[in-house]
């Protein structure tokens, strides 16, 4: 269902927008947000072209440390969770690796494929539903560990996996959404200072963390940024999922445009955790 990311958005013509509670919803338990992955998929679908075209990059350097400390050969096979579109299907498999993508959404995962070509195999399916038919030596997933269903992951990743294979995790953290007074104008306008991860996402590690068939993770950081207009910015956030409106998204416009000179630099920070089966 592709990469999700996050923030809070708090204003009159808003008041209960979040982008990991549905409309009306109450904030989910941290260890719950897995139940949620089934409303998402058709959130994710209806806007692919822009979650390909808006979402970024990973930076290169953090595929090159799962290849080095995962100990991935060439044709070493990986199953992707949550591939989305595609977009870190490619760098895996420019690295030799033979990757098949699992993406529950349709359009998603119509798009990863057209994208790829024969390059990777992607199919239509959760995680959770799906058996490996050859030996696996990477299990990985880029913003979407936190949409499986703890328990039945864990296991599925441990049954897949030989002693020394590799589970990677990755995450994209905000560390700026723009440089000041953009952060701070956000906030007035909106009620509350933006959050720059989510305690569902992080704690999501934690049931791996605590698994005896792991071992502990190492910990990774790839900073980058992008200078955003305001459409860009409007753009990417729409594609976090979850309710959205064009009051909103005329403020965020407003304050781009009129007050900061039409940009903003939003820097972020793409977390690798990986972990070694034992």
């Amino acid at each position: 269902m592709g990469a999700d990311h996050y923030s809070t958005f708090e204003s009159a013509p808003d008041r209960d927008w979040h982008p990991i509670r549905p409309s009306g919803g109450r904030l989910r338990a941290v260890t719950d947000l897995w139940s949620l992955a089934a409303d998402r998929v058709s959130e994710f679908d209806a806007i692919a072209v822009d979650y390909d075209k808006y979402r970024p990059r990973y930076p290169e350097r953090l595929f090159d440390e799962i290849v080095e400390e995962g100990q991935l050969s060439q044709g070493a096979q990986a199953v992707e969770i949550g591939a989305g579109t595609g977009i870190a299907t490619t760098p895996l498999v420019d690295r030799g690796l033979i990757v098949t993508a699992l993406e529950p959404g349709s359009g998603m995962a119509a798009l990863a494929q057209a994208k790829l070509g024969n390059r990777a195999r992607v199919e239509v399916s959760r995680f959770e539903d799906w058996t490996a038919t050859e030996p696996i030596q990477l299990v990985c997933a880029f913003n979407a560990w936190h949409w499986v269903q703890p328990d039945v992951g864990i296991d599925l990743a441990a049954q897949m996996l030989p002693p020394g294979g590799a589970l990677a995790i990755v995450w994209t953290n905000v560390i700026s959404w723009g440089e000041e007074p953009f952060e701070t104008r956000l906030g007035d306008a909106f009620g509350a200072p933006w959050p720059k991860t989510v305690d569902q996402v992080v704690a999501s590690l934690g049931p791996v963390q605590e698994d005896g068939r792991f071992g502990a993770f190492q910990e990774h950081h790839h900073r980058f940024e992008r200078r955003l207009d305001a459409a860009a910015f409007i753009a990417v956030t729409r594609t976090y999922g979850a309710t959205h409106s064009t009051d909103r998204d005329e403020i965020i416009r407003t304050i781009i445009d009129e007050e900061l000179g039409g940009a903003v630099t939003k820097v972020e920070d793409a977390v690798l955790n990986l972990a070694r089966r034992k």
